[in-house]
């Protein structure tokens, strides 16, 4: 027995030398990982998380922001990954609740065990979980809002990525007064923080003019109704009128100046800027020709100039069975991005290698859809600052100028 004792013994304790001096020289295991530990990355994959809306108000923009996003990460891993690493997307329905977002993002980081977070749907839900994200030290890039509390104040481990609404107004009311010679310039805008953003943005950019709203006509969030505004709007003679609204507001307000027989110039920001404005005209009886709006990136048409746009056409639709529209551009895009930074930090990936990447940005331009440039820097993570004027034509959203910046 003494003698079976002292031969394991003496077993376990050459194989112990042996693991030991094979680990000396680097040998590694074949079930061994190359990387140091970093939650998130393994030797074969890359785990990204995202939470969209996919049941709830705007459950049009999630499904579609998704698409994008999986369809990017499909045409990375068929080309063989990154740095042969193939990227693994979880996708979650944050259903335009604060709560359920929270819900999901603590799924995604405890259990999928996400190395970053791209593309968070919503003003609400991407700002109820923001500060948790950060707390755990872990990226999240291009919120699908334009609201500023990504990048103001500065947080190293949170990325904004659409024009802010403020610098929309600017860009837009610089464009009509510099431009098209506007002298009377007045608002529809929403009762919200939204709407007070946009109006504030215009005000500011006419100040540096001289100039003032010749009126100032707000709703409350829900209206329907916009006789009474756009009646206010026309009896001070404005020869430009903005709309801080969003789809439903926007499209009742063109149809206000519609019934006033009114033949005035007309914009809004990007909450307006959506395919979904000729198509209710339309249906509506009645057309949206020469309505404006400042966005990030052009409409993607199958005639768009850019090859690489065409061929995203191309291959959403047949991966879908649909038309792209912006929220597939912009789920596609920030892949794209994401994808861009990972490899030229190189194999090893880490959270602080990637953000100390992405801070060495300047003004990288949108080589897919031709939209507006980014710039990163160690205090900076607004991402973009410049907008282009849109306007519609026979029913489609037609580039008129930028990307252009109200600083400049």
């Amino acid at each position: 027995m003494k003698r079976g004792f002292f031969l394991r013994s003496a077993f376990l304790a050459t194989v112990l030398v042996v693991t030991l001096s094979l680990t000396a020289f680097g040998f590694k295991w074949p079930w061994e990982s190359d990387d140091k530990g970093e939650v998130g990355i393994t030797d074969t994959e890359i785990v990204i998380g995202s939470h969209q809306d996919l049941s709830g108000p705007i459950a049009g923009w999630g499904v579609q922001t998704k698409m994008g996003l999986e369809l990017k990460v499909k045409e990375i891993n068929d080309a063989g990954g990154i740095h042969g690493r193939k990227i693994r997307l979880v996708v979650e329905d944050n259903a335009y609740n604060p709560a359920q977002a929270i819900t999901v993002t603590n799924k995604m980081i405890n259990k999928d065990k996400v190395f970053m977070l791209i593309g968070n749907m919503g003003s609400p839900t991407a700002g109820a979980t923001k500060p948790i994200i950060s707390k755990k030290k872990i990226p999240q890039m291009f919120p699908l809002t334009a609201a500023s509390l990504f990048f103001e104040p500065y947080d190293r481990y949170s990325f904004g990525g659409f024009v802010p609404y403020y610098d929309q107004a600017r860009v837009l009311t610089k464009f009509f007064v510099e431009e098209r010679g506007k002298k009377r310039v007045g608002i529809m805008y929403q009762d919200d923080e939204m709407g007070g953003i946009m109006k504030k943005g215009v005000e500011d950019q006419l100040a540096t003019y001289g100039m003032e709203l010749v009126a100032a006509e707000s709703y409350k969030r829900g209206a329907t109704v916009f006789s009474t505004q756009m009646a206010k709007l026309k009896k001070v003679e404005a020869d430009l009128v903005v709309t801080a609204t969003v789809i439903r507001e926007t499209v009742g307000a063109l149809a206000e100046a519609k019934k006033l027989q009114w033949d005035v110039d007309m914009c809004g920001m990007s909450p307006a800027y959506t395919g979904y404005i000729p198509y209710l005209t339309g249906k509506a009886g009645f057309s949206a020709d020469g309505y404006y709006a400042a966005g990030q990136s052009p409409y993607i048409y199958p005639d768009h100039e850019n090859p690489r746009a065409r061929e995203f056409y191309k291959n959403y639709k047949k991966m879908f069975g649909k038309a792209p529209d912006l929220p597939s551009t912009a789920g596609y895009a920030a892949i794209d991005v994401f994808e861009r930074v990972a490899k030229a930090v190189g194999r090893d990936l880490t959270r602080e290698k990637f953000i100390d990447q992405l801070e060495t940005w300047r003004e990288v331009p949108d080589e897919i859809f031709d939209g507006s440039p980014f710039t990163f820097s160690p205090t900076n993570h607004q991402g973009a600052d410049q907008a282009t004027i849109f306007e519609i034509k026979n029913n489609k959203w037609v580039k008129v100028k930028g990307p252009l910046s109200y600083k400049k």
